[in-house]
């Protein structure tokens, strides 16, 4: 390469008669001897010479300039000369038929210059080499570029999805095309400039399709769909040119604009989904194909805008992200289903200690334990005859703590068999076992971040408790089948009406794991021993449950609530919400009466004051007075489970008791 560098000192510089006659000169140049001539200033690149070059560099007077060409030639140095000695001749002479041109023409283009800065569209003019010459301010402004950083720049360093080098080829004009400049969506007209039927250079007249009325709303709407987006989105023109790709296109695959448009699709993916549908016209659908370690699930579409074919667009997802999207759905799924079944048990607790019924200072005592052990995450161990409200007490915990707004699980542990209590809590995956044709989450899995109630601890099998004191103390688990870890956050209630000291010595429950569970213990009393509860208790069943029914009890007759009072309540609250409920459906009128009671509660009525008569005043061994107490209840009941029940033992403790004392039942 040749170059030659001069000082302008023609009166005002190069302007557009000066540029003219250089023009000439170096079209002489080009069409004698074959050489073609550059011009560069401080401020752009080589440009080849022509009046949309030398008008676009605005070259001043005193401003230093290059004349270069790409041989190093004698012929070459010759023609750079021949061209500086025309720019270093005397311009200047005092000649006014050319003065009055320059002004002429100076004013012309200076109107020119305005009109397009000013228009409101963007203005892109290359030269025969596809360099840009010209951008106006709106261009400028839409690239976020200034003109010194564009002027001489091959036009696709800048906008790599331009078109224009194309127009200079085919000498076609476009209008209407949509184009992707910068992340905007432009509308863009093309055309050539054509001299003695040559391509001289290419204008492109585009616009922001935002500004246009009453679309500002819907392209940022889709602009932001693009971009937020994790699906992979590709869009190709009909020239197969990539014209867009979107933010989750470029993080997967690691690239940048520039690697990707203004490119040839089958230069970039010559055997590749897009190039199919390109060719075939016709759509793929969630196609798998192997990108590298992993599987890309890719959708390709062809574009038709009123019948004619417009390019393709491509949508992907990795297979990974697809699959975890699957397991979230079914964990989803199970939660649901789980609450769905929650909510069939019509125990929905509120989530205020002030919804606990009872006055008694035994309850008041442990409502104390459970308001500070609801402001911690420790384990909490409920204990407790059956029917006093051990659940209640954990909800309420759950609900008052800072977990509330978390799932509240609860499992019973003596309701689910031995070989599958493993899967519940902890879940499965997909081939684990016969079956198993899909991943299911366990409860653990379900309750992370909240809280599980583990009721009726005591029936644990042993095999089981070793892995509930791992999750307790390494905070993971495995699912059944499975070879990962999975890290979980969850605080543990858990409740048992079973005495564990004694099965810890019988070993039938594991020491460590006692005492992991028992970090705070909270003793339920039964109701026998806080009855000046059973009134408020009833009160509060009547309404709860006439409501309910649809019916208008309110009233309960005083003598029933004093036999109430002398029940020794072997079924605790439970058994109590079950009476009042029999009571409510046999009751015919609005107050409940003796005679609405169960036989067992309505017999107490004539309880003699001393239930048990001293003869002689001696006092007999007790199995003496036990003998005597059943034989009297199976006269009177006739079955073990009855007379069990009146006297708050089990049909197979009185079935044992009649064995040993030779009772037999009628």
């Amino acid at each position: 390469m040749y170059i030659e560098k001069l000082k302008i000192l023609i009166d005002n510089g190069i302007h557009t008669r000066i540029a003219a006659m250089i023009v000439h000169k170096a079209d002489q140049i080009k069409l004698k001897q074959g050489i073609e001539l550059f011009i560069k200033n401080s401020k752009s690149e080589p440009i080849a010479i022509s009046i949309l070059a030398l008008i676009s560099l605005r070259i001043h007077e005193g401003e230093e300039i290059e004349i270069s060409c790409k041989e190093d030639t004698k012929e070459a140095k010759n023609a750079v000369k021949e061209l500086i000695e025309l720019i270093s001749s005397n311009f200047n002479k005092n000649d006014e038929s050319f003065a009055s041109l320059d002004a002429i023409l100076e004013e012309s283009a200076i109107a020119n210059e305005q009109i397009i800065q000013s228009i409101p569209v963007g203005i892109l003019v290359i030269d025969a080499d596809g360099n840009i010459t010209l951008m106006n301010e709106y261009g400028l402004n839409l690239i976020e570029k200034k003109r010194e950083e564009v002027i001489g720049k091959f036009v696709k360093q800048i906008i790599p999805t331009s078109d224009l080098p194309n127009i200079l080829v085919t000498k076609t004009k476009k209008f209407g095309n949509i184009q992707h400049i910068n992340n905007r969506i432009v509308i863009a007209n093309r055309s050539p400039i054509i001299s003695n039927n040559k391509s001289i250079g290419a204008v492109g007249i585009f616009q922001d399709i935002s500004e246009l009325v009453g679309i500002k709303e819907l392209n940022e709407k889709l602009n932001k769909i693009l971009e937020t987006t994790n699906e992979m989105i590709c869009f190709v023109n009909e020239t197969r040119e990539i014209t867009y790709v979107n933010p989750a296109y470029k993080k997967h695959f690691k690239i940048d604009d520039s690697n990707v448009l203004g490119k040839d699709l089958i230069n970039v993916s010559p055997d590749g989904l897009r190039m199919k549908v390109f060719n075939s016209k016709q759509t793929l659908e969630n196609v798998v194909r192997a990108k590298g370690k992993l599987n890309l699930i890719t959708s390709v579409y062809p574009l038709f805008i009123d019948d004619k074919f417009k390019g393709v667009l491509s949508i992907g997802r990795s297979e990974r992200e697809i699959k975890e999207l699957v397991k979230k759905l079914d964990e989803f799924e199970e939660e649901l289903n789980y609450y769905k079944q929650e909510l069939k048990r019509h125990n929905i607790l509120n989530s205020s200690f002030s919804n606990i019924i009872g006055n008694s200072s035994s309850l008041k005592d442990c409502l104390v334990i459970a308001d500070k052990a609801s402001k911690y995450t420790s384990t909490v161990l409920i204990r407790g005859e059956s029917g006093t409200g051990k659940e209640l007490i954990a909800k309420v915990i759950h609900n008052n703590s800072d977990r509330a707004d978390k799932p509240f699980v609860r499992i019973n542990c003596a309701a689910i068999p031995e070989n599958l209590i493993e899967s519940e809590l902890f879940g499965y995956v997909k081939g684990a076992f016969t079956g198993a044709i899909k991943n299911k989450p366990g409860k653990f899995a379900i309750a992370n971040e909240g809280t599980i109630f583990l009721d009726e601890i005591g029936d644990l099998p042993k095999s089981m408790q070793v892995k509930l004191l791992r999750v307790l103390q390494e905070k993971e688990f495995e699912p059944v089948g499975g070879i990962t870890t999975e890290k979980i956050d969850v605080r543990i209630i858990s409740a048992t009406n079973k005495n564990l000291e004694e099965m810890m010595e019988k070993e039938e429950f594991r020491e460590d794991l006692y005492y992991r569970l028992n970090v705070i213990s909270i003793f339920l009393p039964p109701l026998r021993k806080r009855k000046e509860d059973i009134n408020i208790l009833v009160e509060y069943f009547i309404n709860k449950i006439s409501s309910n029914m649809g019916k208008d009890i309110k009233e309960i007759d005083n003598e029933v609530l004093q036999l109430l009072q002398k029940y020794h309540w072997p079924g605790n609250i439970r058994e109590l919400e079950n009476i009042i409920e029999r009571a409510i459906n046999m009751c015919d009128g609005n107050e409940i009466t003796i005679e609405d009671m169960p036989m067992y509660i309505s017999n107490l009525k004539n309880t003699k004051a001393k239930l048990i008569n001293i003869i002689n005043d001696e006092v007999m061994p007790f199995e003496e007075y036990e003998k005597e107490i059943i034989e009297i209840a199976m006269k009177k009941y006739g079955s073990f489970n009855k007379a069990g029940k009146a006297l708050g033992l089990t049909h197979r403790t009185i079935s044992l008791k009649c064995k040993k004392y030779g009772l037999e039942k009628d």
